[in-house]
């Protein structure tokens, strides 16, 4: 013990000494004032800077930087216009008209306009190019259900006017999920792509020095490491406060002493881990803050393996012990969960309950006839000490039922590259959620990329088209009542919990909002600097 606490010692110690340096790095020189940088922490690695060829949240964040999207989600379930600064809906719900913000221009001054926009949703829905964020899309008239176009530019996206974009769904439906979905899309400059190949889109080469209308320019990185950005000092939603922002990989649990170094200024994908959130309150120069989000932890259970039938997979549900991953690994700071559908949210259905039943799911491997010599390969990814320790109170609740499980501890793209392939018994992954109910369709409808389940069948997707073509809650909620009940029913993505989102930052930074994070917004451009 003492050893323990002499370590820590050391370790604070050298952390101070750190910081002091670098505040005496950061002062103003004789020849001009300091350069106000700004450093992010993300817990894992961006895949790519292609930003309509990934699913995961750190790409999205890289790319966000640098792009923007028509509106962007907040965490209590509006939207905030960014290159769309007004939208409405016609009458009959099929259509949506964006009146595009006139001040936009491109990052290298070419002038924005609405055949930008046309022309990024051309490029999302052609089927030659990689694209996983086309399923995004799917809500679109002119495209199937994985979002691509059933015919040369066929997705009905015009142009009206120079600012002015329709955008037509397939159906009348409640037109904030269609808004959701254009949470992920980024719009893409037509004057630097038009007319490249789909190999030439495809390759990483062209898109290593993009050119957004976002807040911040790119300029460097490190690939897995770090990425630097400069202000866009003409952002049209409003010039950043500081003038450099540097993105940086920290590890889960070397985010405290990131901070506490001055090394880091906040994390913006990533929680303080438990083990360090008293020492995070205990600190003066930062501010801490504990966030219920919509975000969701899940189990996903390959329904393409013989013996995972119906009946395992509610009993590998029913066996894990959501209660005590809450308190052991957070300490009480979210809440279990069994459907991807959080408390906070109006459509949740109480009546569907969160199970623990570890004697019914024996009796239910019994009567399966379940091999249990039969190995369950658990992939988990890497990084998160959290998560990866709540993978091992799960093994452990598994084989008190009497399953072998072996835990595969891979990167993160690895993971998802591994699950499409079907290599995987069970997995477990996050998502940011939404307040809006339809959300988790991306993970259970059959053709889509983030399918890690396998489905084939499309009944839980075709309860959420239901309940989207609603144009009223009290349509709605019915249908995703019903969707809640057969999610736990059919057991492919058992949601384990929703835990709060543990923020640390430094008290430098103002106007920072991390009730939004969740969401995917971080509206970096609006942070002050004290």
């Amino acid at each position: 013990m003492k050893r323990t606490k002499t370590m820590a010692a050391l370790t604070l110690a050298a952390a101070a000494l750190l910081f002091a340096v670098q505040a005496a790095a950061a002062r103003p020189r004789a020849d001009g004032p300091a350069e106000k940088v700004v450093t992010i922490a993300i817990t894992n690695a961006w895949e790519t800077l292609m930003p309509l060829n990934s699913s995961a949240a750190y790409t999205r964040f890289v790319c966000g930087q640098i792009y923007n999207k028509l509106a962007s989600a907040k965490g209590n379930g509006e939207y905030a216009p960014e290159l769309a600064e007004s939208w409405e809906v016609n009458a009959d719900s099929t259509e949506i008209t964006f009146h595009l913000n006139r001040n936009v221009r491109w990052q290298d001054g070419a002038p924005f306009s609405a055949d930008d926009v046309v022309f990024t949703f051309q490029l999302y829905s052609n089927p030659a190019v990689e694209a996983v964020s086309r399923h995004y899309l799917g809500y679109i008239a002119g495209v199937d259900e994985s979002g691509a176009e059933t015919g040369p530019r066929s997705i009905a996206v015009r142009a009206v006017d120079r600012n002015t974009v329709v955008i037509r769904m397939r159906n009348a439906m409640f037109y904030e999920t269609l808004l959701t979905s254009l949470n992920n899309v980024f719009i893409l400059p037509k004057h630097i792509l038009e007319g490249k190949t789909s190999a030439q889109l495809n390759a990483p080469e062209t898109w290593e020095s993009p050119i957004g209308t976002g807040p911040f320019r790119f300029l460097s990185k490190i690939e897995g490491e770090r990425i630097e950005y400069a202000a866009n000092k003409d952002y049209f939603l409003g010039a950043p406060k500081f003038d450099k922002l540097v993105v940086r990989v920290v590890p889960a649990n070397s985010l405290l002493a990131s901070l506490i170094s001055g090394e880091v200024d906040i994390p913006a994908l990533g929680s303080i881990v438990l083990a360090d959130w008293a020492l995070a309150q205990a600190q003066s120069g930062l501010v801490t803050q504990s966030v219920p989000t919509t975000n969701y932890q899940t189990l996903l259970i390959n329904t393409q393996k013989p013996y995972l039938t119906e009946a395992v997979r509610q009993a590998i549900s029913m066996s894990v012990n959501r209660q005590v991953l809450i308190d052991l690994v957070y300490q009480g700071q979210g809440v279990p969960l069994v459907t991807p559908i959080v408390p906070s949210n109006p459509y949740y259905d109480s009546s569907v309950e969160v199970w623990y039943d570890p004697v019914r799911a024996r009796e239910i491997l019994r009567r399966e006839n379940f091999p249990f010599n039969q190995e369950l390969v658990f992939y988990v990814p890497s990084g998160n000490a959290s998560r990866e320790q709540a993978a091992v109170l799960i093994q452990q609740n598994l084989e008190a039922v009497g399953l072998k499980v072996r835990i595969n501890l891979v990167d993160f793209s690895t993971l998802m590259r591994e699950m499409r392939e079907g290599r995987h018994d069970i997995g477990v992954i996050g998502s940011g959620g939404q307040m809006d109910p339809s959300e988790s369709r991306e993970m259970i409808h059959p053709e889509s990329e983030v399918n890690f389940a396998l489905l084939k069948s499309y009944e839980l997707a075709n309860i959420i088209d239901r309940g989207i073509s609603a144009l009223t809650f009290e349509a709605r909620a019915p249908f995703f009542n019903q969707y809640q009940k057969r999610h736990r029913e059919i057991a492919a993505l058992p949601v384990l919990y929703s835990p709060n989102t543990l923020i640390a930052y430094n008290r430098r930074l103002g106007n920072v909002h991390p009730e939004d994070f969740a969401s995917e917004r971080w509206a970096t451009w609006e942070w002050d600097l004290r």
